[in-house]
């Protein structure tokens, strides 16, 4: 089941400089796809002259600069195009998500898409962000190279921006610094696995290569930032004001589920609301992201992301920042509506109780939920990987604690003053003062080795879209997902 709306309504806009081979890879991957009408190259090599017959693909059209645009260069192409959406990236990527990515877009064409992994995702969603409500600036800035959507309208939109902000030329050029900053709306962005085509470490063709490249790259995220301010601070009616609908944390779509063929939903929010940081024109991005550091660290989510529920590997896990509230659910987006029977797979660690506290509910196209009645069968399992040494009764029973900022291992208990039950015979000149305990300290984002594994089978004769399962009660854990798949039956 692969979604097929929205065909031929896209142009893929690539640019070339100096990696042709990964260029005609990339061409090759997108060329089968139907979304795309056309896969336009602007060549900004002006040195080498490209021609359509180069490329096995018959979508290709090649437009041979005369200058080096830089990166404005992939605006002004889809301004030329004749279809109503572009698709942007780099000549170093390979994106592997584009049915999922795009099947969001088509439901929320306003905002710009993106897609980029979990460290990138951390900045662009936390550290990268500029609110202030006096103004109305509800602006994140956010990559476009690693795959990226918008409407042509959009991009027009942009091209005049910049002449009204009076960009030099050199600005101009960077419009990659400015796009997303200037649409004033908070881009709609997927965090999933990447493959790089180039070895970055050899790569000297690279963009923001090096210390010297990233300070470049935040100087002109600075001035894109303090531009959009500085309109909005005037009243200029070419900047967008109004902040559309879903905003950031009415949003729920979070990750490309391995196969392209879904997107995992969720409504808990790895980090605070950013609104609560209001933008001053005098703070740089290097002081902007120390400020966000502080106030959280997000090696949590770069760690444990949500791609990671969905990624068809039983070792890995989405575990969310904070502990589940009633409410709070997980769930997919088929992408299209199923009117087949579907057998979910739940693997989690977070108490063989949680989903006998949860409800499942349903929606179609229209994204109106109805709970649905339904019954699962769940069983313990091992990670065969795990080499630790609890016991199923002690890690059960650790679940029903509080959460902790500490992982502690079992083959750690000796360095940080825990006595192994093995020792407790042979300990009887223990110090009863002594404030450690013969039991460590535990974490729910350590992984102990057992897991719950939950199937259930949903059908719904008029078809549904959404699937997700909602939390019914408050609880001390956070979502710790390590798969949560689904096949045809």
């Amino acid at each position: 089941m692969r979604p097929t709306d929205g065909a031929n309504m896209t142009t893929a806009i690539l640019l070339n400089w100096s990696r042709l081979d990964s260029l005609k890879e990339i061409v090759d991957h997108l060329c089968p796809l139907v979304m795309f009408k056309e896969v336009m190259i602007w060549n900004n090599k002006v040195d080498v002259h490209l021609e359509e017959k180069m490329f096995n693909c018959p979508k290709v059209r090649v437009y041979n600069s005369p200058d080096n645009l830089f990166f404005v260069a992939r605006y002004m192409a889809c301004a030329m195009a004749s279809s109503p959406y572009c698709y942007f990236q780099d000549d170093d990527w390979k994106i592997f998500y584009l049915r999922s990515m795009y099947a969001n877009f088509l439901r929320f064409p306003q905002f710009l898409h993106t897609d980029t992994n979990s460290d990138v995702w951390a900045l662009t969603n936390w550290r990268w962000c500029f609110f202030e409500a006096e103004v109305d600036m509800h602006a994140c800035f956010s990559w476009l190279g690693t795959g990226s959507m918008a409407t042509r309208e959009n991009v027009v939109k942009f091209l005049k921006l910049s002449s009204i902000a009076e960009m030099d030329p050199l600005e101009f050029a960077y419009g990659d610094m400015y796009f997303s900053t200037f649409l004033n709306q908070v881009p709609y962005q997927l965090e999933n696995y990447l493959m790089e085509l180039v070895d970055p470490a050899k790569d000297q063709a690279a963009f923001s290569k090096g210390s010297e490249g990233k300070t470049r790259n935040k100087l002109y995220m600075h001035k894109a930032a303090q531009k959009l301010w500085e309109g909005l601070k005037r009243n200029d009616p070419a900047f967008e004001r109004e902040e559309l609908h879903p905003t950031y944390l009415e949003r729920d779509v979070r990750s490309p589920c391995a196969d392209d063929r879904c997107l995992v939903i969720s409504n808990k929010h790895p980090f605070p609301d950013v609104r609560m940081f209001r933008y001053r024109p005098y703070i740089d991005i290097e002081e902007s992201e120390k400020i966000h550091f502080h106030y959280q660290d997000p090696t949590t989510y770069i760690l444990y992301p949500f791609s990671k529920a969905v990624d068809g590997i039983d070792e890995t896990a989405y575990k969310s920042t904070e502990p589940i509230v009633q409410g709070d659910y997980i769930g997919i987006d088929m992408l299209l509506p199923v009117y087949r029977k579907i057998e979910y797979r739940l693997l989690y660690q977070m108490g063989d109780q949680w989903i006998q506290n949860a409800r499942l509910e349903v929606a179609g196209s229209d994204v109106i939920y109805k709970k649905v009645q339904f019954a699962y069968n769940c069983k313990d399992v091992r990670n065969l990987n795990y080499r630790g040494k609890l016991s199923l009764v002690a890690q059960r029973a650790f679940l029903n604690k509080a959460m902790d900022n500490h992982v502690f291992d079992t083959s750690e208990l000796e360095k940080y003053g825990y006595r192994s039950n093995d020792d407790d015979d042979d300990d009887e000149d223990r110090d009863d003062d002594d404030s450690h305990s013969s039991d460590p300290t535990l974490s729910y984002y350590e992984d102990y080795g057992w897991r719950t594994q939950c199937k259930f089978v949903v059908y719904e004769p008029s078809g549904f879209r959404f699937i997700r399962l909602v939390s019914g009660r408050d609880e001390i854990y956070p979502f710790v997902i390590y798969d949560l798949g689904w096949k045809v039956i």
